[in-house]
């Protein structure tokens, strides 16, 4: 008996020795994963000596939602759920759980997560199986409560945006940008992707120069959210967070979780993509870096030999308006490309050339018989062939008219549709009459799935066209193009059908295209990543005076910068500052540029443009340094919102080239530096004065809406 005694003895006293966590650690990072939930208790960063975790009672693993009939909210807390294993291998710690439970009940499902430790950041996996009869809708993996600070509560975060560049302005730990909306268990922000037109949030310490990257990784293209709560609610102050003398005893801090939208059935799997939390020095410029090293892994990216990457400027119209106003046919617009042609333009988008015109009829892509028919669209092509121009016809992808007998009888089933089967309505633009303008009489569109009739439906249209001479397409409107899709007729999943799904379709019609003609190239009014293999430009990825986040990260692309007023000589200088298309829309798309009122703005695109073709490999084509690696200083420091900077360099000899804009009515002296490395001279481009180098001593003075390039001088 007493030696049975001391067993149990001995036994016990190993068990209260076994330590309760595991940990992963090396220079960077030191992560405590509790054995108990697999969650992680401690994220310690080294390099400015933070605790993520800091609040211990927030602290979280994963989220399941898994709609009964009776109750569509039945999640399953990650963290009353009890691991079957939770083991460590060298740098990853497995946990791994084989039925859920909440108040409804005990349901089949699996989940298995592990979290790997690599060098200066730490991967999150998952494989989630499903058993139960009911489809799981969300899955919040991974998911790091507590979180108080990144350095300390000034750390702000940047997010890549659709149509200007990204900045640390977002304020998690002090000014929280949310609120706690109905049915929230705190107050609540998310980003969505797409939304966001890359995977990823990058947090930002400026005291210690120290960035903290999440990102998703993951070949497939699915629909998911970046989350935050703030638990356990918004202030309703200016400083968001409560304190522990005004939250009643209830933890605070945030709760992260990124959200997919699987919708696996019983016998199903996700097996997801990798999500990174990487920490790195410098801001986003330095972070994204990884983002784009991963991505060029997995995906192509050249448009060095593509012709359309290297048109600086587009001339377009809209021919044909939605209630019936005919503003040119396909004769005159083929002379207003001429026009056009004079102050050197060579590309011309072509807008409302079809059945119906502009938001119209959608999706019928035959020439309109009004404008010359199919016979006068192949005579316009030739005659924009005849002065080796390259003409954009303007198409939509996967947008329907729903006002159509068409659409009302066949092509409402092609509709995308959420759970109930239906579609939010707020796609409608109006144009020749007042009522049309202000959104109370239009003609409203829907989103369509993607299903192998509707595809073939527009292909067969599109490559039509390409035989009718069309050198290539804009196609409008992919910016709303993803979206969870329940449509019967799509056999993708909801969360992939219209992201992979859309990008998988763009790509079989481009390869269709190409057979017809190889130099087909295309433009797009696009939204999300994916798709830039097959876009050299955006159509609106920028706003009047900014470029997406997409231009630093991948140069390869840029955006138009539209422009429209007779004397908007800022926002050609706007396109020549970020790389810029110009696409000048005379009249409001109803003109041509030819024209006394357009006699100045004309001749300045001549000009911007002869000095655009000269340093077209340094500030067109080229890379994109954002505000980084240059400045300028004005004398007068009450002049510094008057001028802008951005900073361009040759892909392939290093050289640079410093862009300066001054936006004001007023000229402006100002001092300049190159700061990648000393450089003493540069020469210095404006328009209409002949070059001449300068010396980094030279104070320089722009003009009012003046425009100066300063090129690096380099030996040869």
């Amino acid at each position: 008996m007493k030696i049975i005694l001391r067993i149990l003895l001995l036994a016990a006293w190993c068990a209260a020795e076994e330590p309760l966590f595991f940990v992963l650690e090396n220079n960077h990072i030191r992560l405590t994963v509790e054995k108990a939930t697999g969650a992680i208790s401690s994220f310690f960063v080294k390099a400015n000596q933070c605790e993520l975790i800091s609040e211990k009672r927030l602290q979280a693993n994963f989220r399941i939602c898994l709609p009964l009939p009776d109750y569509q909210a039945n999640y399953l807390d990650g963290m009353r759920q009890k691991p079957v294993e939770v083991r460590q291998e060298d740098r990853t710690i497995t946990v791994r759980f084989d039925g859920m439970s909440s108040a409804k009940g005990i349901f089949p499902i699996k989940l298995s997560c592990t979290i790997t430790l690599q060098d200066d950041y730490v991967v999150f996996k998952a494989r989630l199986i499903n058993h139960h009869s009911q489809p799981i809708s969300e899955f919040w993996f991974p998911r790091l409560g507590g979180w108080t600070q990144f350095g300390d509560r000034t750390a702000r975060l940047a997010t890549p945006n659709y149509t200007s560049m990204s900045r640390h302005t977002t304020s998690l730990f002090k000014n929280y940008p949310g609120s706690r909306g109905l049915g929230a268990e705190a107050a609540e922000w998310a980003c969505t992707y797409p939304g966001m037109v890359m995977p990823w949030w990058d947090l930002y310490d400026e005291k210690s120069d120290l960035g903290l990257y999440l990102g998703y990784h993951d070949p497939v293209f699915r629909f998911s959210s970046w989350h935050t709560f703030l638990m356990p609610d918004h202030s309703g102050l200016p400083d968001a967070w409560l304190t522990d003398q005004t939250s009643g005893g209830l933890p605070v801090g945030l709760v992260f979780s990124h959200i997919r939208f699987p919708f696996i059935h019983s016998g199903e799997i996700l097996d997801s993509g990798e999500f990174i939390i990487r920490v790195h020095q410098g801001d986003w410029h330095q972070g994204v870096q990884f983002y784009r090293d991963w991505f060029l892994r997995h995906f192509t990216l050249n448009h060095g030999d593509n012709w359309l990457r290297h048109k600086r400027a587009w001339f377009t119209s809209i021919l044909y308006q939605p209630e019936d106003k005919i503003i040119a046919d396909y004769q005159t617009y083929g002379r207003w490309c001429g026009e056009a042609a004079e102050y050197g333009i060579s590309c011309y988008e072509l807008i409302g050339w079809h059945r119906g015109g502009l938001e119209r009829n959608y999706p019928d892509y035959q020439p309109e018989e009004k404008l010359g028919g199919r016979d006068g669209f192949r005579g316009l092509m030739k005659e924009i062939d005849a002065r080796q121009g390259k003409c954009l016809a303007f198409i939509n992808y996967n947008i329907l008219d729903q006002n159509t007998d068409w659409y009302k009888k066949e092509l409402f089933k092609y509709k995308q549709q959420d759970q109930f089967g239906q579609q939010p309505i707020w796609m409608g633009w109006g144009e020749s009459t007042f009522l049309a303008r202000s959104g109370m009489n239009v003609r409203y569109h829907v989103r369509g799935s993607i299903t192998p009739d509707f595809e073939k439906l527009l292909a067969d249209q599109f490559i039509e066209r390409i035989q009718d001479g069309a050198h290539g397409f804009q196609i409008d409107k992919l910016c709303v193009g993803a979206a969870l899709d329940f449509n019967p007729l799509n056999a993708l999943k909801p969360d992939v059908a219209l992201c992979q799904g859309l990008v998988q379709a763009v790509d079989r019609l481009y390869q269709k295209c190409r057979t017809v003609n190889p130099a087909v190239s295309m433009a797009s009014e696009f939204s999300f990543d994916r798709l830039l293999p097959y876009f050299a430009v955006g159509y609106r990825g920028s706003g009047p005076r900014d470029i997406s986040t997409f231009r630093f990260v991948f140069p390869e692309w840029t955006s138009c910068q539209h422009i429209a007023r007779p004397q908007d000589f800022n926002g050609i200088n706007y396109a020549v500052l970020s790389g810029q298309v110009i696409c000048v829309e005379p009249e409001c798309y109803q003109g041509s540029l030819k024209q006394p009122l357009y006699h100045d703005l004309a001749n300045y695109i001549k000009e911007v443009e002869r000095l655009r073709d000269e340093l077209h490999s340094l500030i067109f084509y080229a890379r994109y340094f954002d505000n980084q690696e240059g400045r300028i200083t004005p004398v007068n420091p009450e002049a510094q919102n008057k001028l802008q900077y951005r900073m361009h360099g040759h892909f392939h000899n290093g050289q640079r080239a410093l862009v300066v804009i001054n936006t004001s009515a007023e000229p402006v002296q100002y001092a300049w530096a190159f700061t990648h490395q000393k450089v003493a001279q540069a020469l210095l481009y404006q328009p209409f004065v002949p070059q001449r180098k300068i010396r980094i001593d030279e104070l320089l003075e722009i003009k009012p809406y003046g425009l100066q390039i300063l090129v690096e001088r380099i030996s040869r």
